[in-house]
């Protein structure tokens, strides 16, 4: 029965503190009460206190085909998150937007972060340069790490074509089969876009019974797509997230999978920001954060809470490296008088900055500026001689790169 006591509760300093201000677990909050004017034989009933008003106050998110009662509370904490990254991620689209000359290049260059990261956090044994030269060369993959990357990278381009697409059972597992093109071996190498027939452990987690694979995921796409209450699109696309590496419907390639329907959910709803974002750089710095979010929600009674609040935090951390990189691009900018640039060299600098990969000839520059070749060539010619560019034969023509190093010492990363 709900009291005066459990009213006057909902602003003492431990709700406030630990539920709306910081949504944290029960269990790490235990360790914390004698600091906080409790006794340990308070912890009980606190205990049941706390988890009666989070639960009172929560969005249910029943998926009865499995008979889980997953449930999710919108707290203080959750909402202000995401006012500042939906404020912080639209103020930097709209700033790489307006330089539309480099918008382009700041968006590949966001998919391949994305694809590289998340392949390497998933196991592929490859260093950042390594992955994006492969993605940049557009050559054949030679390796299952390879295509692990390559895979990722496509699957990126492919939610941002087909948008339109409704979410469903057919479309994950079409996810799942770009993600996983020559990857899986042995047995699973027959389930490449096809749910799997047995069961699946992943570390202390069984994934459900492999029957129910088609009806729990209908339910939970409903849940997280057409629910009665409001979501947030973030919400939406992290719930869809959580559920598809809980449910694990495939013998390889969930997280991989769950995470490219996070971001074609999120583009789906029009948060273009997103496309900006590598949330997989969070997770791989972060991994054991990451799983420990899986754990608490199992944990602490179905709370997927913890899991929406991690994911918030990755997001914030990922538009923070963001604003980094837009504010060393417009850096380079600054040096235009000081080493008598045109507006087109600074715009290759800084598309050049974002993918020292990148190889361009003067009539790949000429055709790109809508000049003469000979224009083309005097002014990469004269990035050369200002050791900006670095020069190289490639058949019978000459081609240039950036020299990062060089860049640096001219332009400083903060």
């Amino acid at each position: 029965m709900f009291n005066a006591k459990d009213f006057e509760f909902l602003n003492s300093d431990i709700w406030l503190k630990y539920t709306q201000e910081r949504y944290i677990p029960l269990d790490d909050l235990r360790y914390r009460l004698e600091s906080l004017g409790y006794k340990r034989s308070d912890w009980e009933e606190l205990k049941n206190t706390i988890q009666k008003h989070r639960k009172l106050a929560s969005i249910p998110l029943f998926v009865d085909s499995i008979g889980k009662k997953f449930w999710f509370f919108p707290s203080d904490a959750i909402q202000k998150k995401i006012n500042e990254i939906e404020h912080t991620g639209n103020k930097l689209y709209e700033t790489i937007e307006s330089k539309s000359k480099f918008k382009d290049e700041f968006l590949k260059d966001a998919k391949i972060e994305e694809a590289i990261t998340s392949a390497i956090y998933e196991g592929a044994n490859s260093t950042r340069a390594k992955a994006k030269q492969l993605i940049t060369s557009q050559k054949s993959p030679k390796s299952k790490d390879e295509w692990m990357i390559v895979n990722n990278y496509e699957a990126m381009k492919w939610i941002k074509e087909n948008s339109d697409k409704k979410i469903s059972t057919d479309l994950i597992k079409e996810i799942h089969l770009i993600v996983t093109k020559n990857t899986l071996e042995g047995d699973d190498a027959a389930f490449s876009g096809k749910f799997r027939n047995d069961v699946v452990y992943v570390g202390d987690h069984t994934g459900i019974e492999h029957e129910k694979i088609i009806p729990t995921l209908n339910e939970i796409i409903n849940l997280c797509v057409n629910n009665k209450r409001y979501q947030h699109g973030l919400i939406k696309g992290i719930l869809l997230h959580y559920f598809v590496a809980y449910v694990h419907p495939f013998f390889d390639g969930n997280g991989r999978t769950a995470r490219t329907l996070f971001y074609f959910k999120s583009i789906k709803n029009d948060l273009k920001f997103v496309e900006l974002l590598s949330i997989s750089a969070h997770l791989k710095n972060n991994g054991n954060r990451y799983e420990k979010a899986f754990h608490d929600v199992v944990a602490n009674d179905y709370d997927v809470t913890y899991f929406v609040d991690f994911c918030l935090e990755s997001l914030l951390a990922a538009l923070n490296k963001i604003d980094k990189k837009i504010t060393y691009l417009f850096k380079i900018a600054k040096i235009k008088e000081k080493h008598s640039l045109s507006n087109s060299q600074v715009l290759l600098l800084q598309r050049l900055a974002l993918n020292k990969f990148i190889n361009i000839s003067s009539e790949e520059y000429a055709q790109d500026l809508g000049r003469t070749r000979e224009m083309g060539r005097r002014e990469l010619k004269d990035l050369f001689t200002k050791k900006f560019l670095k020069e190289r034969k490639e058949g019978k023509k000459l081609v240039y790169s950036i020299d990062p190093a060089y860049l640096r010492s001219v332009v400083p990363m903060d």
